[in-house]
This record gives C-alpha cells, structure tokens and sequence, in this order.
C-alpha cells in the first residue's frame, strides 16, 4: 500500500470512528412488571390516552343516523319558528335579504350548538365517567388487582396500608406489565383473571344529564350550580341495595381478557402496541390460558385493527349500548394458535427475566 492510501485509509478510519461517537446512544426501551412506584405515572398515561379518544366517540355519534335525524329536526324547527316570532313580535315586514340572513346565522348557530352538545357528551360525560371507574377500581392499586398481593394495616405506620404477597394457593395468573422509553414510562397491559365476580368499589356514580347541566354551567363560568345537580345516584343494584354494580364479571377457567393497553400518543406508530399485547399473550401461553378475550368500544378503531389484522384475534360478539354509535366488541383468541404463528419472532424479542 504507498504512503498516500494509508493516510487515506487512516483519515477514513478516523471520520468513521469520530462519527460514530457523536451518534447518540439508542433509546433504552424496557418491558417489566409493573412497580408500586409507577403509579403516578400509569395515572398520567391512563388519562392523557383518553384525550384523543373523544374524537373517536365524537365520530361514532356522527355516523349514527339518530343524530341526524335529531339534528335535521331541530334545525327544521328553527326555520319555521325563529322567523314566526320574528314577524310577531319584532317587525310584521321583514325584507327577504334579512331573513336570509336570519337562516344562514340560524344554521351556523345550531351547527356551533350540536357539536359542542356532542363534544360536552363524550368528553365531560362518556370519557369521565370511564376515567373515573377505572382509577376508582384496577388502577386504583394494580398490585393487588392484578399481582396478587393484598392490603393489610401496617402496624408500624397506624392508619396506612402495606401490600404483601399472597399465599401461592390463592394466585391467579392475571398480571401487569409497564413499558418505559430511556426510563420514562410510555406504555401499558394487564391481563385479567378474574375467578369471582368485582363489585365496582364507587359508592356513587354519575348522573349523565347532572354531569352534562353542570359542564355546561362550569362552561360559562356560572357562579351558582344548584346542589341537586352535584348529587349521584348510590351504586347499587335496584332489587339489592346492599350489593353493588359489577365491574368485572367472574371469567371461564383458563381464560384472560387484556385491559388497560394504553401506549403515549407520539409513540402509536412505533410498534409499541404490538411489543406490549406479544408479552401477555406469550404470559398466557406459559400460564396454560387457552383464549384470550379483548374488549373495545367505538373509541378503540386502532386497536381493533391491531387486533384482528396483526394478531389474529376474531369478533365474537358487539353489544349496541344505544342508538347513537355507542358499542363495545368482544374479541377472542386462541392462544395455541397463536403461539404457532408467532412463538419464534417473539421469544427473541424478550429477555425471560423480567
């Protein structure tokens, strides 16, 4: 080699290695089981993934056909009526070009008044009252709902709990799981076992009418909200007043539902999602569950997407809850089934100790 191509070849060497050590080291993504400290921030992920979600459910109720109907009705309504009372009570004779514009501001206004009727709905009534039930049961503490350990009195510390593990005879193979990007959480799952019927553990829930009147009043910054308003109706069954709504209904043996998959909103596209669903279902697989359910509801497209078109899981059933788009879909899964297509991919994915 002459002396030129040895310096060549050292420069080149030497850009390469100076190059590399600008880069910035790859982001560190971990998949663990969920820690008592990570509960602010599963709170905080929980909540900011509702956000986008009342977009969804705002589009669910615009393709209902109800909406419409109601929508044309009102609006048809409008025009006779606002027009009538107008040549009543204010002018007898009113020039065309003024009662056109009338119409035009009547639609504009009733248009403004129905979306912000649909938005007030699904984030101040649907959206909360989902957050609200979630953070009053599972996410309420996850270790006990899902990693089988039990709140007891610490007697060190009167008046506070400490949570210790259950005696093996008593575990369930339900579990949690958080993911965190360079140590900051960004996503979740839990997969539920539930041998026994859970009681929603609100003492009250919400009125939607109540809730919808006093966002409405909280919008326009009313100083006065009558009392009657801010009550709820107790959590009870009608014919068992001692006995309260269930939360989560008691599942087939060696079965599992997937709940609470939740990955940070800049990061859906990253393959997050599908990280978090292999590792339940491969816990599933060791934990000899056969089917694996997942519910959604008409926010949840995306997921159902993921769901049947990358994972393989089937509609079982839809539940309409009203006229106005409304639904939830249970999802199944045979876990051997899909072992055998996606068993090897995976299992290199992870590490086994987590």
């Amino acid at each position: 080699m002459t002396k030129k191509n040895k310096q060549r070849s050292k420069t080149s060497s030497n850009t390469s290695t100076s190059s590399s050590e600008n880069l910035p080291p790859p982001p560190k993504v971990v998949l663990r089981t969920y820690r008592d400290t990570d509960w602010q921030q599963v709170d905080y992920l929980f909540k900011s993934t509702q956000i986008p979600l009342v977009y969804e459910s705002i589009r669910s109720k615009l393709w209902a056909f109800p909406t419409w109907v109601i929508w044309f009705a009102v609006y048809s309504s409008l025009l006779i009526l606002i027009p009538r009372f107008i040549t009543t009570y204010i002018a007898r004779e009113v020039p065309q070009w003024a009662m056109t514009v009338v119409k035009i501001a009547t639609t504009f206004v009733w248009a403004v008044i129905a979306f912000a009727i649909l938005f007030i709905t699904s984030d101040r009534v649907e959206t909360q009252n989902r957050v609200d039930e979630a953070l009053a049961n599972d996410l309420k503490d996850p270790l006990t709902y899902y990693l089988n350990y039990t709140a007891v009195e610490d007697k060190e510390n009167p008046g506070r709990l400490k949570r210790i593990p259950k005696p093996e005879n008593e575990h369930v193979p339900s579990h949690f799981w958080v993911l965190t990007l360079d140590d900051e959480l960004c996503g979740m799952i839990g997969l539920q076992c539930n041998p026994v019927d859970v009681q929603d553990q609100r003492a009250t829930v919400p009125v939607a009418w109540k809730q919808f009147i006093v966002a409405v009043l909280e919008l326009f910054r009313s100083p006065f909200i009558p009392s009657f308003l801010l009550k709820e109706k107790p959590n009870t069954e009608p014919h068992d007043k001692t006995k309260r709504k269930i939360f989560a209904h008691k599942q087939i043996p060696k079965t599992a539902t997937i709940t609470r998959w939740a990955v940070r909103s800049d990061l859906q596209t990253c393959g997050f999602s599908t990280l978090l669903l292999n590792r339940a279902m491969m816990w599933a697989d060791e934990h000899d569950i056969n089917r694996v359910y997942a519910m959604t509801n008409e926010c949840c497209m995306a997921a159902e997407q993921i769901l049947t078109k990358r994972h393989g899981f089937v509609i079982m059933k839809r539940y309409n809850l009203n006229f106005f788009g409304q639904y939830q879909k249970l999802f199944g899964c045979r876990v051997k089934e899909w072992m055998e297509k996606n068993a090897e991919k995976t299992r290199k994915v992870f590490n086994k100790k987590e």
